[in-house]
């Protein structure tokens, strides 16, 4: 429990009264960002992993020490992300398909515009492999 009255910091660093068990100057660094009213605000606003890695260049040893912490939650979420996803893709009417490409588009942040991908493949197609009647 003690370990975790430690860690407290990272998921509010504008609380009063935080006993960290950082170093000395990372707890100096504590100590001005928690009197910021400005990163108070962006706090408010910021997703957590977030708001540490904004932070990085003005308080590089407090930033290091949360996302030291934070990490290994990231990386746990994305790797159950990933085998949701494969579990979804590889069913078993689907079992020989070949995972890769799929699990890309399904694990990727990136939104895919169907409609322009169509458009560009139509416009890409070389005369000799389209359909005579359509010519």
């Amino acid at each position: 429990m003690q370990h975790f009255e430690q860690k407290r910091w990272i998921a509010n660093p504008f609380h009063a009264n935080i006993t960290t068990g950082i170093s000395t100057k990372a707890e100096e660094e504590l100590i001005d960002l928690s009197e910021n009213t400005f990163l108070k605000e962006i706090f408010n606003h910021q997703k957590l992993a977030e708001f540490w890695l904004s932070v990085e260049e003005t308080y590089p040893t407090l930033s290091l020490e949360a996302v030291k912490i934070l990490m290994p939650f990231t990386s746990s979420y994305i790797c159950e992300t990933g085998f949701s996803a494969m579990v979804a893709i590889k069913t078993k009417c689907r079992n020989k398909l070949q995972l890769s490409n799929s699990l890309r588009l399904k694990i990727s942040c990136i939104k895919v515009d169907i409609d322009a991908v169509i458009k560009k493949c139509r416009k890409q197609a070389h005369a000799s492999h389209t359909p005579h009647y359509l010519h």
